[in-house]
């Protein structure tokens, strides 16, 4: 198998960081039903608050009494996953996940945290199927493609597939992310070698 350049390898990391640090920090879109957003927009804007602002405890207290008195949302379950990521507490943040995906089976943002904490686990293959449900419900989801990338390149040895997935994000961003375009010019270089290397 081909190994990746030292170059490479270091815009990888980079990426990589970046990646773990917008998914551990942005709350996912769609937290509550739109009908709790107007019963109780007090404390969907303090959970909001409190773990922008990084008291997580308070937030988790809050998403916890949230779950209870809206039991059929998976926004609070898949926050309080991001809360337990977060506290390394990742057997709780991924039954979390497995909780909200219950109340909302086609969840991309769901899915999308799922192949995080799968591919930190080691379960490449399960992460890459929990991508690849990310993108199928939500197809303009961008997040879930970068993710999904950095996971078929650096773990799965893929970088055709890889490829793909980043140019797909740059075309969801709107104003091009420069770190991932070179990202896709090592790849587009790593896919053209390997491809003359095997024609005849």
């Amino acid at each position: 198998m081909k190994t990746i350049s030292t170059q490479c390898r270091g815009l990888l990391l980079a990426l990589l960081v970046s990646i773990m640090l917008s998914a551990c920090s942005t709350l996912p879109v769609g937290m509550f039903s739109s009908s709790a957003n107007r019963e109780n927009p007090a404390a969907y804007e303090e959970a909001l608050a409190l773990m922008d602002s990084g008291h997580l405890e308070a937030a988790e207290t809050t998403l916890l009494r949230l779950t209870k008195r809206y039991r059929r949302s998976a926004g609070p379950w898949i926050n309080l996953s991001i809360i337990y990521a977060r506290t390394q507490r990742h057997e709780q943040a991924e039954a979390a996940l497995n909780r909200a995906l219950e109340l909302d089976p086609r969840s991309a943002v769901a899915y999308n945290h799922l192949g995080i904490l799968l591919r930190r686990d080691g379960r490449f293959e399960q992460a890459d199927q929990a991508y690849a449900k990310a993108i199928r419900f939500d197809p303009e989801y961008g997040l879930a493609y970068l993710n999904y990338g950095v996971l078929v390149d650096l773990y799965l040895q893929q970088p055709e597939r890889a490829l793909a997935y980043f140019q797909r994000y740059q075309e969801l961003q709107g104003e091009e992310d420069q770190q991932v375009r070179r990202w896709i010019i090592e790849l587009e270089r790593r896919v053209a070698t390997k491809t003359a290397q095997v024609s005849p």
